[in-house]
């Protein structure tokens, strides 16, 4: 009988295979297992919940957590049971994915968005040229949540989630590029509308 477990939680800073041309941004997937690997395996983790891990394709098969696959091979991991968010084709997305490990046999799993909470309203004041209206603001990823069967009845509840970060959240017409703001209003904006998102879906999963 289960008596304690340890539970661990790792983002894994957009976790891929290297990318063709190389990115200056993105060190080597082989720098990032020799690095990270022995990080994982020191959490010593029955549940591990990780985000930010990316999808790869290969032609003819459906996109799968390859990368992640390569970071976990060798490790207490390796065999543990996986679950993922998905596509409505069924297969991980190709950015971003929430994927819970498990030294227990997983029953059951689904996302969630927008099932317990709508979508605000919200027209953004600051946008050029002006928003004629109200529209939806939308978390940028589901609440993952699963069931784990610890063995005689007993079943855990386990939530992955990964909330909007505090970075503002893009309003057109206010950016000079990717990283500088033309405004401090604008700036002010983004911001809230980014803390609409944290903080709706920390309501809709505190509802579930």
């Amino acid at each position: 009988m289960v008596t304690a477990l340890r539970i661990a939680t790792f983002n894994m800073e957009n976790l891929d295979e290297d990318k063709v041309p190389p990115s200056q941004y993105d060190a080597p997937l082989s720098v990032r297992i020799a690095i990270m690997r022995p990080q994982l395996e020191r959490l010593k983790a029955d549940v591990l919940c990780l985000q930010e891990v990316n999808g790869q394709e290969r032609s003819g098969q459906k996109r799968q957590l390859l990368a992640l696959q390569e970071m976990i091979a060798g490790t207490r991991y390796a065999n543990y049971h996986i679950a993922s968010t998905l596509t409505s084709r069924d297969e991980p997305y190709n950015e971003r994915n929430l994927v819970i490990l498990s030294r227990f046999p997983i029953l059951k799993f689904q996302q969630i968005k927008h099932e317990l909470t709508d979508a605000p309203l919200y027209r953004k004041v600051m946008e050029r040229p002006a928003d004629p209206e109200a529209s939806k603001i939308s978390w940028e990823r589901p609440i993952f949540y699963a069931q784990l069967d610890l063995g005689n009845g007993r079943i855990l509840h386990v939530i992955n989630l990964h909330l909007k970060s505090r970075l503002p959240t893009t309003i057109e017409g206010q950016m000079l590029d990717r990283y500088t703001w033309s405004s401090g209003a604008g700036w002010a904006e983004g911001s809230f509308v980014s803390a609409m998102k944290r903080v709706g879906q920390a309501l809709e999963t505190r509802i579930l």
